[in-house]
C-alpha cells in the first residue's frame, strides 16, 4: 500500500511544530518538512523562511487534521 500525504499548513518552523504536536496528541502521524532549511543545509537559500515549513499528513487523516489546523487559525 502507498501513502499518499496532504499538505495541510505551510507557514513558519514554529508554527508547524506546534501544530504536529497539537496533531500527535490527536493520535495523527504527519511529517514535518522544513524547505528552507534543507535548501540552506545544501548550499543555497530558496524561499521565505516565513513560509518555508510544510505540515503532511495521510491522506486518511486529512479531514481530522484540518479540524485542528483550523481550530488552530481561529485562535
Amino acid at each position: 500500500m502507498v501513502n499518499r500525504y496532504e499538505s495541510v499548513f505551510i507557514g513558519t518552523d514554529i508554527e508547524a511544530n506546534y501544530i504536529a504536536a497539537m496533531l500527535q496528541d490527536e493520535d495523527i502521524p504527519c511529517i514535518v518538512r522544513n524547505n528552507f532549511q534543507s535548501s540552506v543545509t545544501i548550499g543555497w537559500a530558496d524561499g521565505n523562511p516565513n513560509q518555508s515549513t510544510e505540515l503532511l499528513v495521510n491522506a486518511e487523516d486529512l479531514e481530522k487534521a484540518m479540524k485542528i489546523v483550523e481550530s488552530y487559525n481561529k485562535e
